[in-house]
C-alpha cells in the first residue's frame, strides 16, 4: 500500500543524492571554466596561466561574485592603463566563459538530473527575482527536490 509518507520519504531520500549530483555539475562547469581561462590566458600570453586560471574558476563557483569579479576590473584597468587590445580580449575571454557556463549547466543538470534543459534555468531566474541573491542559493536546493520529486512519481507510476 503507498502512504503519502512513503512517497515523501523516497522523495527526501532521492533529493540527497540529487544534492550530490547537483554539486558534481558545479564541479564539471568549474572544470570546463578552469581550461577556457588557462587556455584563453595562455593565448593572451599571460604568464601562469594555469594559476590564474584556478583562482578565477574557484571564484567562479561561488553564487553571486562569480569571474566577473576579476574580470570587469582587469578589464577597465587594462584599458585606462591604455592598453585597449588586451582588454577587449580579455573581455571576449569573460563573455565565452560566462555563455558557455550558462549554455551547459542547464544541460547538464538537465541530463543528470532527468530535468528539460530549460527547467533549472527558469528555476534560477524565478528564485532570484523572489528572494534575490539567496535566490541563487535557494535554486541550489530546489532544482534537486523539483527533479527528485518528478523521478519518484515516475517509479511510482511505472510501479501501479
Amino acid at each position: 500500500m503507498i502512504t503519502n509518507l512513503n512517497f515523501w520519504q523516497a522523495v527526501v531520500k532521492r533529493w540527497w543524492s540529487n544534492l550530490w549530483l547537483y554539486t558534481n555539475v558545479q564541479f564539471k562547469t568549474i572544470g570546463i571554466a578552469f581550461v577556457l581561462l588557462w587556455l584563453g590566458l595562455s593565448g593572451l600570453g599571460y604568464p601562469w596561466a594555469w594559476l590564474i586560471a584556478i583562482g578565477i574558476s574557484l571564484l567562479d563557483a561561488l553564487p553571486v561574485l562569480g569571474s566577473g569579479v576579476v574580470f570587469i576590473p582587469w578589464v577597465l584597468f587594462e584599458w585606462l592603463t591604455g592598453d585597449t587590445s588586451q582588454g577587449w580580449w580579455l573581455l571576449a575571454l569573460y563573455l565565452v566563459l560566462e555563455l558557455t557556463q550558462q549554455l551547459l549547466e542547464p544541460i547538464l543538470l538537465g541530463k543528470d538530473l532527468e530535468l528539460p534543459f530549460w527547467l533549472p534555468l527558469v528555476i534560477t531566474i524565478g528564485s532570484t527575482i523572489v528572494f534575490n541573491i539567496f535566490g541563487i542559493v535557494i535554486a541550489a536546493l530546489i532544482i534537486p527536490l523539483i527533479a527528485a520529486y518528478r523521478q519518484v512519481a515516475k517509479e511510482y507510476r511505472q510501479r501501479f
